[in-house]
């Protein structure tokens, strides 16, 4: 948890200080970039890992900011997909940018190996963690 709040908390402010986005735009952002033809609502909704109505105000602040258009889906004209604008796309990669810099910058005394090596062990922990408790055998 130390972790976490150690880094969740310097890429906020580091974000914020010079983009002007918080990390929960960032996260939203990067998931929009992923999909250049626009992703339903409630597709990021399951990709960010929180409810339609956290995914709602993020992307209507997003819409206001001029960074996400969202329009009616083809497909079911009862969802909508969002999508990013070039205007947006532009201020992810700069937010990109810092995000990759303030991570060098925590993660940079980490030897290669290191680093490698407890990635291996986060993704591997996350995918337990995802299986559950009835697939421990």
């Amino acid at each position: 948890m130390s972790l976490h709040t150690t880094v969740f908390s310097e890429l906020n402010r580091r974000l914020s200080n010079e983009t002007s986005i918080s990390l929960a735009k960032f996260d939203t952002m990067a998931q929009l970039y992923r999909f250049p033809d626009g992703i339903s609502m409630s597709d990021l909704s399951s990709a960010l890992r929180v409810s339609n109505g956290n995914v709602s105000g993020l992307v209507n602040r997003l819409i206001k900011d001029g960074y996400v258009c969202k329009e009616m889906s083809r497909e079911d004209r009862r969802s909508f997909r969002a999508t990013l604008t070039e205007k947006g796309r532009a201020k992810f990669e700069e937010a990109l940018d810092v995000h990759q810099n303030v991570l060098a910058d925590l993660l940079g005394t980490l030897s290669p190996d290191e680093l490698s090596n407890t990635a291996s062990l986060l993704r591997g922990l996350a995918v337990k963690l995802n299986e559950g408790p009835d697939h421990d055998n």
